[in-house]
């Protein structure tokens, strides 16, 4: 009997996947379903066991890549999202399949059947972690994702790199994704939304405040309260930027607070 636990904040999509898990040829059970970042920081943190993890990426709380940043996973992941921009980011950590939404049984079907492809060689599922996925693991487990250090922008009829070390803060206009330095000079970024830059920064230097903003922990001055669950945020250039009431915990979470 597998073990899998289900990543996924949106309860259709959830249900979906549930019911398309009962059609694979394999008997599994569901260990748990969670919804948010911080419900994944503690099941992780728990040393909940799992034999395969299904996971959305985008959840109400923030990116799921935090979590695997602070607690990697002791399992592969299956990545079921809503963006491309997350390919790349989901194959350097522990993910084996990559099903874009709306997915169908034929691909949920086709990405099992890699699972097991990892499995069929080794021990009997029935007696638990299997040794050639551990292996697998193991290997993945030694290479570190690795996040841009300087970003390529291009101006007219040049290219120019731009320090992420000099990034104050990001900002989302629409498909636009601007970064502002410290001297205030605005930077056009070449992601297609603020997630994609978001997925390509360390999660250890860059906060997501609220659904159009990104910034860099270094920047930060200091902290007043705006309203009830929401914060101002003072940046060493003088801009204030403000968090979302939802983003808010994990922000003082992040910083230690």
């Amino acid at each position: 009997m597998f073990k899998v636990l289900i990543i996924e904040d949106e309860p259709l999509a959830r249900n979906k996947l549930k019911r398309l898990l009962q059609e694979l040829p394999d008997p599994l059970t569901v260990v748990a379903e969670l919804s948010s970042v911080a419900q994944t920081d503690n099941w992780l943190q728990s040393a909940g066991q799992a034999d395969l993890i299904f996971s959305d990426i985008e959840l109400t709380d923030g990116n799921v890549f935090q979590s695997y940043q602070r607690c990697p996973p002791t399992c592969p992941i299956i990545f079921i999202t809503a963006y491309h921009d997350y390919m790349l980011p989901a194959f350097d950590t522990y993910g084996i399949a990559y099903l874009l939404k709306p997915y169908n049984t034929d691909q949920l079907q086709q990405a099992w059947r890699k699972f097991r492809q990892l499995t069929a060689a080794a021990q009997p599922a029935e007696q638990g972690t299997l040794t050639q996925l551990q292996a697998l693991l193991a290997s993945l487990a030694g290479s570190q994702t690795t996040f841009v250090s300087r970003i390529p922008i291009r101006q007219q009829q040049q290219i120019y790199f731009l320090d992420v070390n000099d990034i104050v803060y990001i900002q989302a206009d629409g498909s636009l994704i601007m970064a502002f330095d410290s001297k205030g000079k605005r930077h056009y970024l070449p992601y297609s939304s603020l997630q994609a830059a978001e997925a390509a920064l360390d999660p250890a230097r860059f906060f997501r405040l609220n659904r159009s903003e990104l910034v860099q922990s270094k920047y930060i001055e200091r902290l007043e309260r705006y309203c009830k669950n929401t914060l101002s945020v003072f940046l060493s250039s003088g801009v204030q930027l403000k968090t979302s009431q939802s983003r808010t915990s994990e922000f003082n979470r992040w910083l230690g607070l």
